[in-house]
């Protein structure tokens, strides 16, 4: 398995030619060859450095060495770009540039999203942005070559300019001024943290401000079954009102009194677990800022409650507060009996079954009256479904790309007050997900999270009804942000994503960025470069301790490696079955300013984020955090301790593993004086070479890694895997 993946790697630049889109692109390792194409929104002001964007992403172009000649397309350009990937102090860069086309001149720019200092980063890396209401702290000076910092809106950002730019030496604005420009990176550590910078391009970029504008998202806080309060941050003081509704035509309106910059209004008097539309907007003199029209829920009357359970052991030992329940081989029946309670209805989202007893749990729901509907992957195993009562309605999603519909969700009785539940979590509902890889399963009774998880399948399903409306589903790109996201659950504040529609990588970025002194990790698929930034540069703030696993098999080895680089502590998961789980621990102790758990079907790659169906959710709880901790322990015991014996006779083992200078090995067998040692890396090649066999290994001069030490005697060869960390 290993090596075929290793050979796919290694070929990809003949296979990645073809146009991709650029997000896609900066998903890829290093060294990868890619094609891509978009609009330039540079010109020479800075430099021979271009910045690509197209509806995806941004990504810098650079004509280093072995570049195509002629390489200086203007702004505005639509170029077809092909290149090789390459990491430049943090920035990720096409360089060289092997072969260009100018498609055609002269086109508009992708309009700049507007970001506060503080949100610039690894998601809107080499995109145009706008920053509203910045103040210089060098006001009045002229500008030089290098870095100028500003604030807004209590954050601090930096602009750069390179020697011989056109701001070079005219006057920096004493006012106060909104600035478009360019997020780029700069960043002398290895790997690169930080260092994200705005890189201006002539004058038009500053413009004083004079309209008012919202800057930021619109926050929903303090939610309550009858009201919720919205707030929001304009660069300019105006009013705050809200036109609100329970639908998109609004019809009612509130307000709060005076001008302010920070706002916030308080809809009262509202129905409990109830979907409201609401719309915020500030007005000065003749203008008026509108936000984009949101979606919001108030809470259930009752006040709910959140389980978890585990299927693989738990380790009590570390636990702080209630003790994590494993379930082993009852998880299944778990589910079946949360299927039984149904009373009304049950709706099931589901990559793939091959369980008969879920099945037939489902099939007498539906004969004792229950309406039931399931919307599951077309492209995957669902043997058991062969086995569903006819009369149950089934959707496919056909036209998967990546893993298509890769929830795993239950609705029950979402209209039904104290009976409604959503059960979710990163089971499958295979003998597979539920006997041997370590899974999680999370239940939820409460009634406007259910309400809120049966929107998304009703936008999956196409209708409201009994039957599903093919004509009018959506399954992934085509999907909307169009369901509330935050909950009070008995006191919880819980978020709630689906993908690919709500940006959900940015969420959990979001939510590790908010770490105070520590992260957890157990993933089974981790390819985000993005996120892998996120866990590096929490790591690199003082105080900070970000570990994890990542499961072992098809892993990313370019994230492993970057991972390592930077200072996290990330093991292979070491079990013989499959690490599952896709969840995080953000500050787990419960006098931690927000201990949260990210949980759900989304595992962190491209595909998760812009292509599947899937659902995350954010549980900020001390008492669920400690839980997933008593998991996490168990599952970082093996990932620890992992000591591979390969070889039946000689029984090879080796220590300590991770390793920083040296190995240690026994084996029970002997082996002849010519007999030596080879480690070898991931991509096959041989690092190291000892003779003869010892029993210590030195391992100091390698890079941090994974290797695979290889005891090599007459007619017997055995090996152990193992990692290098920095």
């Amino acid at each position: 398995m290993r090596t075929i993946i290793i050979l796919l790697l290694l070929c990809s630049g003949d296979q990645l030619s073809a146009q991709i889109p650029i997000a896609a692109a900066r998903d890829l390792p290093v060294g990868t060859n890619v094609t891509v194409n978009g609009i330039v929104t540079n010109g020479s002001e800075l430099g021979g450095i271009r910045y690509l964007q197209d509806g995806t992403a941004g990504i810098a172009l650079f004509p280093g060495a072995g570049s195509a000649p002629g390489f200086s397309p203007p702004r505005g350009a639509d170029i077809t770009v092909t290149g090789t990937l390459k990491l430049f102090n943090g920035l990720l860069e096409i360089d060289p540039v092997t072969a260009f086309t100018v498609n055609s001149t002269g086109n508009p720019l992708p309009p700049p999203q507007l970001h506060s200092p503080d949100g610039l980063g690894a998601s809107n890396e080499s995109e145009l942005v706008r920053i509203m209401a910045c103040q210089f702290s060098a006001a009045g000076n002229n500008f030089t070559s290098g870095t100028h910092s500003f604030t807004s809106n209590g954050e601090t950002g930096i602009v750069f300019l390179r020697t011989g730019h056109p701001l070079v030496g005219t006057a920096i604005p004493s006012g106060v001024t909104d600035l478009t420009g360019i997020v780029s990176r700069y960043s002398t550590s290895t790997p690169a943290v930080g260092g994200y910078q705005l890189l201006l391009r002539d004058a038009a970029d500053m413009a004083p401000s004079s309209t008012i504008t919202i800057v930021g998202e619109v926050q929903q806080t303090e939610i309550t079954a009858t009201d919720f309060t919205l707030e929001w941050n304009t660069n300019l003081a105006g009013t705050s009102q809200v036109r609100y509704g329970t639908t998109s035509t609004f019809g009612s309106f509130a307000s709060a009194p005076g001008n302010a910059i920070a706002h916030s209004v308080s809809l009262d008097g509202l129905g409990s677990a109830t979907v409201y539309h609401a719309q915020v907007f500030s007005v000065l003199g003749t203008d008026t800022a509108f936000a984009p029209a949101g979606i919001y829920s108030t809470a259930s009357s009752d006040p709910g409650e959140i389980i978890v359970y585990f299927n693989q052991t738990v380790d009590h030992s570390v636990a702080t507060g209630p003790l994590a329940m494993n379930l082993g081989n009852a998880l299944v029946d778990t589910i079946r009996a949360y299927i039984d309670r149904a009373q009304n209805t049950l709706d099931i989202a589901v990559y793939n079954t091959s369980s008969n007893s879920i099945v037939t749990a489902v099939n007498d729901a539906h004969a004792r009256g229950v309406q039931v509907r399931w919307i599951t992957e077309q492209t995957t195993g669902n043997g058991a479904l062969s086995n569903l009562d006819a009369a149950i309605p089934v959707l496919y999603r056909q036209d998967a790309s990546g893993s298509g519909m890769h929830n795993k969700f239950i609705i029950a009785d979402a209209d039904g007050g104290p009976a409604a539940h959503v059960l979710s979590g990163s089971s499958n509902f295979t003998a597979q997900s539920f006997f041997q890889d370590a899974n999680n399963l999370v239940i939820v009774r409460d009634m406007a999270l259910a309400r809120a998880y049966r929107m998304e399948f009703e936008e999956m399903w196409g209708s409201n009804g009994s039957q599903p409306n093919g004509s009018n589903s959506r399954f992934g790109e085509d999907k909307l942000d169009n369901t509330p996201h935050h909950f009070n659950i008995n006191g919880v504040p819980v978020q709630l994503w689906f993908s690919p529609s709500d940006g959900t990588s940015q969420r959990i970025a979001n939510a590790l960025h908010s770490a105070d002194e520590r992260i957890e990790f157990a993933l089974f698929a981790f390819t985000s470069n993005a996120l892998a930034d996120a866990l590096i540069e929490r790591q690199a703030q003082q105080g900070m301790a970000v570990r994890g696993m990542i499961e072992e098999d098809d892993m990313d080895q370019w994230i492993f490696q970057s991972l390592l680089t930077g200072g996290v502590d990330v093991r292979p998961d070491g079990a013989s079955n499959y690490l599952h789980h896709k969840y995080a621990i953000v500050d787990r102790h419960a006098d931690a300013t927000d201990p949260l758990v990210i949980t759900g079907s989304h595992n962190w790659s491209f595909n998760a984020d812009n292509r599947n169906d899937e659902n995350t959710l954010i549980i900020h709880d001390a008492s669920i955090a400690d839980q997933f901790y008593q998991e996490w322990s168990a599952r970082w015991t093996t990932a620890v301790d992992v000591l591979e014996r390969t070889d039946a006779d000689h029984g090879l083992m080796i220590w300590p593993n991770p390793a920083l200078d040296h190995l240690q090995l026994t084996f029970s067998g002997t082996f002849a004086m010519d007999s030596h040692i080879q480690i070898v890396d991931m991509a096959g090649r041989i690092v190291h070479q000892q003779h003869p066999v010892a029993s210590t290994v030195n391992v100091g001069h390698l890079a941090p890694g994974t290797y695979v030490l290889v005891v090599i005697g007459e007619g017997t060869r055995i090996q152990a895997r193992f990692v290098r960390k920095p």
